[in-house]
């Protein structure tokens, strides 16, 4: 009898332990992938604050802020954040046409030229619409 309860007892340890590891193991494999589609949804939903507050700019004063970061926050207002999740600051790009936002990603590197920032994140939009 006293087998039987310590079998019992081992048992349960041993399940335990099991659920214990699958907990690790998705604490460190899984939940970066969930964190990071979360980072890329809040950049999404960033940009469109900025575009927004972008368009707005325009819209008051018939003219894109000019470009740098500065200048961009001023225009914004100060009303959306000017960094991405990843602590990089947005990059616009103005033209009469429209303009484009972009995000360095998680790699922190933009895109230059003709490389491809494989996880830069981008909103552009059209404005020929609008004549």
């Amino acid at each position: 009898m006293f087998k039987d309860v310590i079998k019992g007892i081992n048992s349960i340890v041993n399940r335990l332990a099991l659920a214990i590891v699958i907990i690790i193991v998705f604490a460190i494999f899984i939940s970066p992938i969930f964190s990071s589609r979360k980072k890329v949804k809040r950049v999404k939903d960033e940009m469109i604050k900025i575009a927004k507050a972008l368009e707005s700019y325009y819209a008051e004063k018939n003219e894109w802020p000019s470009s740098g970061p500065t200048s961009v926050a001023v225009a914004l207002k100060e009303s959306v954040n000017t960094k991405d999740p990843w602590g990089t600051e947005y990059r616009y790009f103005f033209s009469n046409d429209g303009y484009s936002i972009q995000s360095a990603g998680p790699d922190k590197v933009f895109a230059e030229g003709h490389k491809s920032g494989k996880d830069d994140q981008w909103y552009s939009k059209s404005l020929r619409s609008r004549r």
